[in-house]
């Protein structure tokens, strides 16, 4: 809430109000000081008429205002999402806050060329028949939720009524340089384990200096550089007891539902 604005808004309306209740004691309190004497040169009837119409009115222009300004504040729908340091998500996935990856795609079973591939960083399992954990479902999207395929974003919009979530066994979590998209996810699966990696590039036909095509994703950018993606994987089956690494056989941390 804009605690400084209720303030300015509350003032203006006490002081409208009392002179339309009392514009009499107002003009003593605010202008009678001046005069010699406190009774002396109080106005006529006429101006006490024009000076509590003129008050009526502001009062109106006021509630109006205080209603408009009202539903800014507390319409959760203009409300930005800001998370404290005690946030379950945050707690769990760190900052940035992570944003989902709404593509359904098909992972690949070999390392992509010309891509980068960046970490893993978390996990965490999904049953979508159940939409569980409720909260991914909430999160916001990934900033190319409409991306075309031909400039090389994973994946395809999912259909009509349903997330890509609706159908994921698990989300991975990638913190990436924020200039590339993810492009390619590998995945290899056994009866024992899942072993994943992400690959980011830059979009597909995006004017490149030579600087930025000797290195055109940075896998270490961190800070406003960066972002804090989740994306959600379609495996041959449930996560369930299976352990979960990078290529080399290192584990990916699990995230602990809120």
């Amino acid at each position: 809430m804009n605690l400084p604005l209720v303030v300015v808004l509350g003032g203006l309306t006490i002081l409208t109000l009392w002179g339309f209740v009392a514009p009499r004691s107002q003009w003593r309190a605010l202008t009678g000081w001046s005069h010699r004497e406190l009774t002396g040169g109080e106005p006529g009837p006429v101006i006490i008429g024009i000076h509590r119409l003129a008050a009526g009115i502001a009062l109106a222009a006021l509630a109006i205002g205080g209603a408009s300004v009202a539903v800014g504040l507390f319409d959760p729908s203009t409300q930005v999402n800001v998370r404290t340091i005690t946030d379950p998500v945050r707690l769990l996935w760190g900052t940035p806050d992570p944003t989902v990856v709404n593509r359904v795609f098909v992972p690949v079973n070999t390392a992509p060329t010309g891509l980068t591939r960046v970490p893993a960083l978390r996990y965490q399992a999904v049953n979508a028949k159940n939409r569980s954990p409720a909260y991914l479902f909430g999160l916001d999207t990934y900033a190319r939720p409409h991306a075309s395929a031909t400039d090389g974003y994973v994946g395809a919009y999912p259909a009509v009524g349903l997330t890509a979530l609706d159908t994921a066994d698990i989300v991975v979590q990638v913190r990436a340089d924020s200039r590339c998209t993810p492009q390619q996810v590998l995945v290899v699966e056994s009866g024992t384990s899942i072993a994943l990696a992400v690959y980011y590039g830059r979009p597909v036909g995006e004017s490149l200096d030579a600087k930025a095509l000797a290195a055109p994703c940075d896998p270490k950018a961190a800070g406003n550089k960066s972002s804090s993606v989740l994306i959600p994987i379609d495996l041959g089956a449930p996560v369930g007891k299976r352990a979960v690494l990078n290529l080399e056989g290192t584990s990916i941390s699990k995230a602990d539902t809120p």
